[in-house]
């Protein structure tokens, strides 16, 4: 690991999570934790410092097989900060690829439904 990133390991309710200074924040894996307090607060902190001064372009990889309730409220919570803190920064781009099954419609509903609410698109991209 560069100091240039921080790893959150992968558990069986919490997906991996790679925050990389050069513009990528990665999740990958499933996110059905019932105290996402603990989980989301080292991700916020992190966003919070990155986007003090974030790379020209900033990827959102979004890779999870699924999603409880409960995640689905902090991750969108998470997205919208990130949107919210990057659009102070106009200069600046951000990308986001939400990746799903091709047979998963629910997580592709629920991107749609993320990108919906927060007002920003968002690439769809199948995986097999």
């Amino acid at each position: 690991m560069s100091n240039n990133q921080k790893i959150i390991s992968r558990t069986k309710n919490t997906p991996e999570v790679i925050l990389d200074t050069n513009g990528i924040i990665k999740l990958t894996g499933r996110l059905i934790t019932e105290n996402p307090v603990d989980f989301f607060i080292v991700f916020e902190e992190w966003i919070e410092e990155y986007f003090k001064n974030p790379a020209e372009i900033t990827y959102v990889e979004i890779n999870l097989e699924f999603i409880n309730s409960v995640g689905t409220k902090f991750l969108l919570d998470a997205i919208h900060k990130i949107t919210h803190i990057h659009l102070r920064k106009d200069e600046k781009k951000f990308i986001i690829n939400w990746y799903y099954k091709d047979e998963d419609e629910d997580m592709l509903e629920k991107g749609t439904f993320f990108a919906s609410l927060l007002g920003i698109p968002f690439n769809y991209i199948i995986i097999n």
